[in-house]
């Protein structure tokens, strides 16, 4: 292999990694002391990832063969890396445990230690046998069933009366 072909393609460390602008960039050690800083950092269309510096390693490319010119492939991290996943299972995951899972069998698995929040301005449709749901649900909104809704039954609750006595009390919210 010449000079030139083993600089064109090389394993970095990475360090002071930016995602402010249209592209992230990073600094590069692609040498022992050797640096280039504000490289582009490459990330596959639809994802993008804030690699945790310490450990983060890629493979660079100079373009064209030109090292003024270096590119960084997708970024690993095997400090941070989530693994156990089995044949044809994909996983999104963060630093701090979090993940994303679509496994094998077309199961979703999410994990998180903080709130999930879904913002949209259309409709969430959930299409399922049951659901089930482990701890409080809270709604700001009226809940309604193929029934009617829970005001509804409160309005019909608190209007009722039995002959001879009072209307229910205490009278329900």
């Amino acid at each position: 292999m010449t000079d030139t072909n083993r600089g064109m393609i090389r394993r970095a460390t990475l360090k002071n990694v930016k995602d402010d602008g249209a592209l992230q960039t990073a600094s590069v050690e692609v040498a022992d002391g050797v640096w280039r800083h504000n490289v582009e950092v490459m990330q596959p269309y639809g994802f993008a990832a804030h690699v945790p510096v310490d450990g983060a390693l890629a493979i660079v490319l100079a373009v064209g063969g030109d090292e003024g010119d270096l590119v960084v492939l997708p970024v690993a991290n095997p400090s941070a890396r989530m693994g156990g996943l089995k044949e044809n299972e994909v996983g999104l995951y963060n630093a701090g445990g979090d993940r994303m899972v679509l496994k094998a069998d077309g199961t979703l698995d999410i994990k998180t230690g903080a709130q999930i929040t879904i913002k949209t301005d259309a409709g969430v449709f959930i299409t399922a046998q049951i659901l089930k749901v482990e701890g409080d649900i809270e709604a700001t909104g009226d809940v309604t069933d193929k029934n009617g809704s829970m005001q509804e039954m409160r309005d019909k609750y608190n209007g009722h009366g039995h002959p001879g006595g009072p209307p229910p009390s205490p009278q329900m919210d």
